[in-house]
């Protein structure tokens, strides 16, 4: 019974997971739709490392990189370390595939981290606009 329940529940997350992507490909951020508000940006009126991802995401879907990048420079590191997560946990085990396991070396764990902090620090300064999200 706790298989069952396991893929179910991973079922649940790719279909849920799926929807959401649909909805931002046809719902522009930009414009309006439900979408949640960055607690950095509502609260502190800075960029977090985030900002400008569903922004992004939509332009990615309608095939505009160069606007996705606009609004976040590391999206597309984000969406690609998303959709390794997702396929090794939702579409792997679905498959009957085992997902292999990697370990990061410590270094990559730490380079990785220090470009997403100097990212959002950078793009909050000024004189660094270019990397900022563009919201208004």
């Amino acid at each position: 019974m706790e298989h069952l329940d396991t893929a179910r529940s991973r079922w649940t997350g790719l279909v849920v997971g799926l929807s959401l992507l649909a909805y931002v490909a046809l719902v522009d951020p930009a414009r309006g739709g439900l979408y949640p508000r960055c607690p950095s940006r509502l609260l502190l009126g800075l960029d977090c490392p985030f900002c400008g991802g569903l922004r992004g995401t939509h332009d990615l879907l309608h095939g505009d990189l160069a606007g996705a990048l606009d609004h976040n420079l590391l999206l597309p590191a984000y969406l690609v370390a998303a959709a390794v997560l997702g396929v090794g946990y939702v579409l792997l085990p679905l498959t009957g595939w085992e997902a292999p396991r990697v370990r990061l070396p410590r270094w990559a764990v730490l380079g990785a981290v220090a470009v997403v902090v100097t990212f959002t620090l950078a793009r909050n300064l000024p004189g660094f606009d270019y990397l900022a999200s563009g919201a208004s």
